[in-house]
């Protein structure tokens, strides 16, 4: 992989429809040196992360939004989506429950945070991989 050079954080703002969740996937997945072995891994995060603030956040009502954010360093990414809240933290539910989405995420990312305030909620995951 020809290593990337640090890029300038960016962010895409998003209406929190179903559909958005595709454009928020090819806006992180877009940010990406072409020959990235995670990206598939990202594209997945992602999803997971922009579907959770579609259908559990204020973000999905009418008028709502939700935020990408995506930073590329020469052997990482770190992608955060942040929603409008409720406070309320999606949890990992246990087998059998359905919902395993951040299971997921969690097991694939090398660093997962989920910070709330009282106007939103924000997930963030690093995805590493190795520079050559």
């Amino acid at each position: 992989m020809t290593p990337a050079t640090r890029t300038r954080a960016q962010a895409l703002a998003l209406p929190g429809l179903p559909e958005s969740v595709s454009a928020a996937r090819s806006f992180a997945t877009g940010c990406l040196p072409a020959d990235c072995p995670r990206a598939d891994d990202v594209a997945l995060v992602v999803s997971e992360l922009a579907t959770n603030a579609v259908l559990h956040s204020a973000s999905g009502a009418p008028g709502g939004t939700f935020v990408v954010l995506v930073d590329v360093e020469p052997d990482a990414i770190a992608v955060a989506v942040a929603d409008q809240g409720p406070a309320l933290v999606p949890a990992m539910r246990p087998l059998g429950e359905g919902g395993h989405g951040l299971e997921l995420v969690a097991e694939l990312a090398d660093a997962y945070e989920v910070t709330t305030t009282q106007t939103g909620r924000t997930a963030w995951v690093r995805l590493d991989w190795r520079a050559e």
